[in-house]
């Protein structure tokens, strides 16, 4: 991962994800430069913001909130959401148990889905994974 400069990017940015982490570990994950943005009309709170190119060639929007410890990661619209997060997880040693919020058509990778906590691989709602096992149902319903 490199800093980029603000005229490599020569499209607008929509997010593609959410993270909740620290500024230590934003720090230690994405080894790049922020910047400061203090302005109310560009940030809702006091953030951190990058331009950075992954290794991969992809380019990536870094917005930092320091008072929500959230990180907004935008891509540009012609680049297949799921495919960056290929090459993102790939570079970027994040735990995917921080990722709060993923766009629709954004898929995370397979092994980042069967380890998020609520998220099933089947489509079916959870009472009907619990009724396929009555040990799982006993203990759901003493809870």
């Amino acid at each position: 991962m490199r800093r980029a400069e603000p005229h490599e990017l020569k499209e607008q940015a929509f997010p593609v994800m959410t993270a909740r982490l620290t500024e230590a570990e934003l720090g230690r994950w994405f080894p790049i430069t922020f910047d400061e943005v203090n302005d109310a009309w560009a940030a809702p709170e006091p953030s951190l913001g990058a331009l950075a190119s992954l290794d991969a060639g992809e380019y990536v929007v870094l917005d930092y909130g320091r008072d929500s410890n959230q990180l907004i990661v935008r891509i540009p619209a012609n680049v297949d959401a799921s495919s960056f997060l290929v090459s993102f997880f790939r570079e970027i040693p994040m735990p995917r148990s921080r990722v709060l919020w993923r766009r629709r058509d954004a898929r995370l990778p397979p092994s980042v889905a069967a380890k998020r906590i609520g998220v099933s691989k089947t489509s079916e709602p959870r009472s009907a994974r619990l009724q396929e096992n009555p040990v799982k149902a006993q203990v759901a319903k003493k809870k």
